[in-house]
């Protein structure tokens, strides 16, 4: 299992984080899901947009540069909407995921085994 650590403060943010694989699983991402687990997260990589339709709750957008650093962070985007950001790689977590491990720009974050 793959978890993500904030370096700058040492804090878990994800501790199960998956990577969409093929064009299929890029375009469904957490579609039709009625919830996403505590600690768990989608890596899409890279990050040609993100939307949100046929979503049933709101999610955070933490979007990295090739080196894993923080370039934006989108707290709660809510379902039915579309964020057009490139960026290396993006994460989808939990709302509330990013403060509650104060991920904010300019952090890099750390992909490690669990």
């Amino acid at each position: 299992m793959t978890g993500v650590v904030n370096t700058r403060n040492g804090r878990i943010f994800l501790t199960d984080l998956r990577a969409a694989r093929g064009p299929w699983q890029a375009f469904a991402g957490l579609m039709l899901r009625a919830s996403l687990p505590a600690g768990q997260g989608m890596l899409f990589r890279p990050a040609r947009g993100i939307h949100t339709h046929f979503m049933r709750f709101p999610i955070d957008l933490v979007y990295l540069d090739e080196t894993n650093r923080v370039c934006t962070v989108r707290p709660a985007m809510a379902p039915w909407r579309f964020d057009f950001r490139r960026a290396a790689a993006v994460i989808e977590a939990n709302a509330g995921a990013a403060a509650a491990a104060d991920v904010q720009v300019g952090d890099v974050l750390r992909f490690d085994r669990f």
